[in-house]
């Protein structure tokens, strides 16, 4: 991260501060293609929870090679970013009008490419924020209810997909994990195989910590289920690094900020911006939440949340037509466990469909 540039800026109209990375070189490369009537577009690298544009430090050394201007935003509630805890303000539209005005203030004209690129929450914003500024580049008209999705997904996965919304949505959720650092870098670092001989020792840690109900609060605090138990961790080229980041970060910044992005869509303090995406109540009656761009997914085998078939709901339901999918080993946080392969993916598919010099 040494060799970008790390800038703020206060956006309207909430008077927010968002702190983000702009690659060396970013206006001149922007100039140059400018210059030489060349389309070159901007990679906007969007990270998630519990994370911060660090995340991307891995996958850097080549992504820098690749001859892109890249910007890197701190999500609302990490990093140099505001750390409000009125969840209307982590709305995904709040968020996507935060990221339009970086573009703004740097200089990326609106009718410049932009390609979003985002991990976990990253995701779900860089989505949204082609969804309401598609001239610069799946949501529902129902109200989110968290126990019928939980249901719903026990019923099609075997186990409830979002259990992990009830930790973090709980009152005491951000002093626990703010008390118990180590434990949450475990919880959500952790690695173990599985004893069913049916799953053929496949990683079921996630899936034990997020997907079943009581284990996160207990494995934080160390009690029930896990008193005195330690988990093995997944290997990662800077572990040590990345952890002590985590630590330093987290223990500086709380977590009060953070989980509104689960109360926000838990409360629904976005669904009527959320149903003008849909064709029943659009204005103009069009499926607005149809992505009409090229669209890359990477999917962990070893991530039991966001998992590696979600796109066939998508696909089915016709919302998006031109769709590369691929599949990594390894687990959520696969930015820090394999940024070279996730970084050469990016590059391999960011330079097919939009080539540097054409």
């Amino acid at each position: 991260m040494e060799s970008l540039t790390s800038k703020t800026l206060v956006t309207k109209p909430y008077d927010l501060t968002y702190g983000y990375y702009l690659s060396p070189n970013f206006h001149q490369l922007i100039q140059d293609a400018t210059s030489n009537n060349k389309s070159l577009p901007v990679l906007m690298l969007i990270h998630g929870f519990p994370d911060c544009a660090e995340m991307w430090a891995g996958a850097l050394p080549y992504l820098l090679t690749l001859g892109y201007p890249l910007i890197l935003p701190d999500l609302l509630g990490f990093g140099a970013s505001s750390k409000p805890t009125e969840p209307k303000l982590y709305n995904y539209r709040q968020q996507a009008d935060s990221l339009a005005q970086i573009l703004d203030r740097e200089g990326v004209a609106k009718e410049a490419s932009v390609i979003p690129i985002g991990h976990d929450w990253g995701s779900a914003t860089a989505q949204r924020f082609y969804l309401y500024h598609r001239e610069r580049c799946i949501p529902s008209p129902e109200p989110f209810d968290l126990k019928k999705v939980n249901a719903a997904t026990e019923k099609r996965f075997g186990y409830p997909q979002w259990e992990y919304w009830n930790f973090f949505t709980a009152p005491d959720a951000p002093e626990q994990m703010k008390n118990n650092l180590a434990r949450f870098w475990e919880v959500n670092n952790g690695y173990r195989p599985s004893p069913d001989p049916k799953e053929n020792g496949h990683d079921v840690w996630m899936r034990e910590m997020f997907c079943t109900p009581g284990t996160m609060g207990e494995y934080i605090t160390g009690t029930g289920r896990y008193k005195d138990v330690t988990i093995p961790l997944r290997y990662y080229p800077k572990g040590e690094e990345v952890r002590r980041r985590f630590l330093e970060r987290l223990g500086k910044d709380g977590l009060e900020g953070p989980v509104n992005y689960y109360y926000t869509l838990r409360d629904n303090t976005m669904l009527e911006e959320e149903r003008a995406l849909c064709p029943e109540t659009s204005e103009d009656g069009k499926d607005r939440r149809k992505i009409d761009v090229p669209v890359l997914y990477i999917g962990q085998t070893g991530d039991w949340v966001c998992r590696v078939d979600l796109m066939g709901d998508a696909v089915q339901k016709g919302l998006v037509s031109d769709l590369e999918e691929k599949v990594v080993q390894g687990g959520h946080w696969i930015l820090y466990e394999k940024p070279d392969e996730i970084a050469s993916i990016i590059g391999e598919w960011v330079q097919k469909r939009f080539p540097v010099s054409a």
